[in-house]
């Protein structure tokens, strides 16, 4: 008998039972004598009439025999559109693939939901295989009858292959119609994959947060798969006190130590001195190297030994990363990194961080959208540029701190 597949609320039910295949003894042409081209193919045409004639209900009504109830199976040349305002009490709708290769039952299924807006059982059968169920179900089909030799569990396995199934226009039952839905739940799988493959690639990988919510999106990926990726943060000691919370509560909810680098005394002594605690506001310069003491040089010392580092950089964030790759080389540290939320939008940070339930500085509902250091980072007005919080008394071009300066694409 054959194996009937059905999608019902997110589950998937199994009927019938597959009659194991045996391959047919292979017989060379020509008894195994002579030129094997020589040997005659037949060609195999598909059957006439209907693949099926009755379902476990019952027999189908053809198209025009339909009155209207029971079970229905339409051909590749019938036209859905003459149903229209007679669908109310079908118990089910089944389309006929006579042979592999023939999309009209495609046309036929978009129809029905679409356009007549027949939300009942849908069924695909006839020369219907495992790979096709996951395209199948994405125009509509919740119902699948396979050939009696073809295992359920091959067809169920594809109805998962494909990260983002989606259709435009209205809902439809298999498929996600929601565009931006789709498209993050392929952005979460791809940065699983990359982060995955990093932690595979390298012997000593590390990940460099500062605990914004790009950063706390990895850290979520890193801690439910539990890769071995180190998370790193760096003190800079003039950090709002809801980041240095925060590097606690992350540690807590993933059960993961966060290594801290802090800068060095002594330099930060020598700075006040030359310039005072705040001499950043006085210019460009005093600020650079108020960040390459407290920023950069730690980074370096946290760097020491790896053979990549990781980033929550986005392109959208700034003017100065909007050609931001995914894979760079850092030249200064010799290392690969990576920036795999670099074509990520902020809308999709905010979806995955609402999604799994991300830790977030509180900084974020006060208007801080880049969070550095306190005397350095305000709060923006809604429609200003991400970074118009950050030295704010500087001009908007270049405003970087030198941690991400040194990398050549490669």
């Amino acid at each position: 008998m054959s194996v009937v597949i059905e999608l019902e609320s997110g589950a998937v039910r199994i009927s019938g039972e597959a009659t194991p295949h045996v391959a047919a003894p292979v017989t060379p042409a020509n008894d195994g004598h002579g030129d094997v081209r020589k040997k005659i193919v037949p060609l195999v045409k598909p059957p006439a009439g209907p693949s099926v004639t009755a379902w476990e209900g019952g027999p189908y009504a053809s198209i025009e025999a339909w009155a209207g109830n029971g079970a229905l199976l339409l051909q590749p040349a019938d036209d859905p559109r003459v149903l229209a305002g007679r669908l109310d009490n079908a118990e089910l709708i089944a389309i006929d693939f006579p042979r592999i290769g023939d999309g009209r039952g495609y046309s036929q299924a978009v129809t029905l939901r679409r356009r007549l807006n027949y939300r009942g059982r849908l069924r695909a059968v006839g020369a219907v295989t495992a790979d096709q169920v996951n395209a199948m179900a994405r125009v509509g089909f919740d119902s699948f009858e396979l050939r009696a030799d073809q295992e359920s569990q091959t067809a169920v396995a594809a109805l998962t292959s494909i990260t983002a199934p989606y259709q435009n226009g209205d809902a439809v039952t298999g498929a996600l119609s929601d565009r931006a839905a789709a498209n993050l739940r392929a952005r979460i799988v791809l940065l699983e994959r990359e982060l995955s493959e990093i932690a595979a690639r390298h012997a000593r990988p590390a990940f460099a947060s500062s605990m914004s919510a790009e950063d706390g999106v990895i850290t979520d990926v890193i801690g439910r798969l539990r890769l071995p990726i180190e998370v790193f943060t760096l003190d800079t000691g003039r950090l709002h006190p809801e980041t240095l919370d925060l590097i606690s509560a992350t540690e807590q909810r993933y059960g993961i130590d966060i290594a801290v680098h802090c800068p060095d005394p002594v330099a930060i002594a020598a700075y006040v001195d030359a310039y005072g605690q705040d001499g950043f506001y006085d210019g460009v310069a005093q600020r650079k190297l108020c960040c390459a003491i407290r920023k950069v040089a730690p980074l370096a010392r946290a760097l020491e030994g790896r053979d990549a580092w990781i980033t929550g950089q986005r392109r959208e964030q700034a003017i100065t990363r909007t050609m931001l790759p995914e894979r760079e080389h850092d030249t200064a540290h010799d290392a690969a990194k990576y920036n795999p939320l670099a074509a990520w939008s902020w809308d999709e940070v905010q979806a995955y961080a609402a999604r799994f339930d991300v830790p977030l500085s509180p900084l974020y509902g006060r208007g801080y959208v880049s969070i550095g250091c306190e005397p350095c980072t305000k709060a923006i007005r809604p429609g200003e540029d991400p970074r118009a919080g950050r030295w704010w008394w500087e001009s908007q071009d270049g405003k970087e701190c030198g941690l991400h300066t040194n990398s050549t694409t490669r």
